[in-house]
């Protein structure tokens, strides 16, 4: 493990003040272990001289485990009761933490195999020239929705054309790097922002996304210079991110309804001008008690393991386990892509929910899809321990995965842009199953057909 990155004084001083904290509040063995897996996952995840999304994407799954946790030490209340299927949630919470770490152990054996350049990206990044990608950046900009939207009315060219989108973010992270290695912030920030508020007028806003794949490249760029002047900014980019949220979380609900006219729709019938003025007057009347329900609900929204808690209550006492099923379909779903399958099933995410958690969730007839999540249908098929076997071995599909793309692309840099959307794929924790194994092979091949017929002639396009 000597290739990655490791836990140095500075570190060591906050994991001793977070376990101190840790150990003092209401739910300290739970906390406790809250605070070591991030270290953990930092020692397994993040490799010297790369980009940090690995350890990113295991962090926000890490967050959804264990924020009511926090929420809890805050209330001074036992854990539990914050949860509404408490019943088996302390089972659910610990199991889910060494789910985790079983992914990563197997992303971990496939990635250390390898090494990159010791180049550093700033040098890499100074090769491409930022005024000619701004134009390319620009034109992606405006075509991702495009090609988002019209994926939905494709069929079985739905996937192919939304992971093809994807690579958008490609641009982006090159861009980004580009634009911070040459000190031309106010360009990016300029061209990012209006992105970000073109990305609000959409049923389902990807604004965090910028600013994760954001706080990914500041990593890159600051983990070995960071400087107290640059602490402030960061820190005032994090308290934007969070209060957007907050706002979101609660605006959403009668925003959506807005834009699809109240019907029973995920598509929006408004123009970009009424969507944003919708907006506008929606944000301008939030008011503090709005801001405090909208934290509560961003709490609840970023929690995911009250349904791994009633899956474990209800599999196998009522339903029992599947034995590899749902691994299977996942699977099976792959060998028969739907363009040439044009009657297979259509995945219905909360139909799975309701059968193994016995929840009444919302469905199809409300617009809705709830899905239980990777870890939870693993869970279902195997039980436990079997549950991190499973959960290792797609840790190392992940793993071969990052590290093709990674080793077989031009650069490091270059590399690093072409996993932002495998990063997009695999950060939530809610993914179901069989989204995720498609979407690894649909990347995959999106990514290949690009590094074999484009992306020698897009770079010499970009290089100085």
């Amino acid at each position: 493990m000597a290739n990655f990155r490791k836990i140095g004084k500075v570190e060591m001083i906050v994991m001793a003040v977070l376990l101190l904290y840790a150990v003092t509040t209401h739910n300290a063995i739970a906390t406790v272990c809250a605070v070591i897996t991030p270290f953990i996952l930092i020692r397994l995840l993040w490799k010297e001289n790369e980009s940090p999304y690995l350890f990113l994407a295991s962090l926000i799954q890490w967050l959804s485990i264990t924020i009511k946790i926090f929420y809890a030490d805050f209330q001074s209340v036992d854990f539990q009761e914050v949860f509404d299927n408490y019943k088996d949630i302390e089972k659910a919470y610990y199991a889910s933490l060494t789910g985790i770490i079983s992914v990563a152990l197997g992303i971990h054996l496939i990635i250390r195999r390898y090494s990159v350049e010791k180049e550093e990206y700033a040098e890499i990044a100074l090769r491409y020239d930022s005024r000619k990608l701004v134009p390319l950046y620009i034109i992606a900009t405006v075509l991702y929705p495009l090609l988002l939207n019209r994926s939905y009315a494709m069929g079985g060219l739905q996937q192919p054309i939304a992971k093809l989108a994807d690579f958008k973010w490609m641009i982006f992270f090159i861009f980004m790097m580009s634009t911070f290695f040459t000190k031309q912030y106010k360009l990016f920030f300029l061209i990012t922002g209006l992105e970000v508020l073109l990305s609000l007028t959409g049923f389902f806003s990807s604004f965090k996304d910028y600013f994760l794949v954001l706080f990914g490249g500041l990593a890159v760029v600051y983990s070995k210079t960071i400087k107290f002047k640059q602490i402030i900014p960061l820190f005032g980019l994090v308290v934007m991110f969070l209060y957007m949220i907050v706002i979101w979380q609660y605006i959403k609900p009668a925003y959506r309804s807005y834009l699809n006219g109240g019907t029973i729709s995920q598509n929006s019938i408004r123009t970009n001008t009424e969507s944003l003025s919708k907006l506008h007057e929606l944000v301008g009347n939030v008011n503090q008690s709005n801001i405090d329900a909208g934290f509560k609900q961003t709490i609840d929204r970023i929690a995911y393991i009250d349904f791994f808690s009633a899956t474990i209550d209800y599999v196998p006492r009522v339903v029992p386990h599947t034995h590899g099923r749902l691994w299977g379909d996942a699977l099976g779903r792959v060998a028969q892509p739907r363009i040439l399958f044009p009657n297979k099933e259509v995945i219905d995410d909360s139909e799975t929910t309701r059968r193994y958690s016995g929840m009444q969730v919302a469905g199809a007839e409300s617009a809705a899809s709830i899905s239980l999540g990777y870890m939870t249908e693993n869970y279902i098929d195997f039980g436990m321990p079997g549950m991190f076997i499973s959960l290792f071995i797609y840790g190392l599909i992940i793993g071969i995965a990052y590290k093709y793309v990674i080793t077989s692309s031009p650069d490091k840099l270059i590399g690093t842009a072409m996993t932002i959307p495998l990063f997009i794929l695999i950060y939530m924790f809610e993914s179901a199953l069989n989204k995720l194994i498609g979407g690894l092979l649909m990347y995959l091949l999106i990514y290949e057909l690009i590094r074999r017929f484009a992306l020698e002639k897009f770079l010499k396009q970009i290089k100085i």
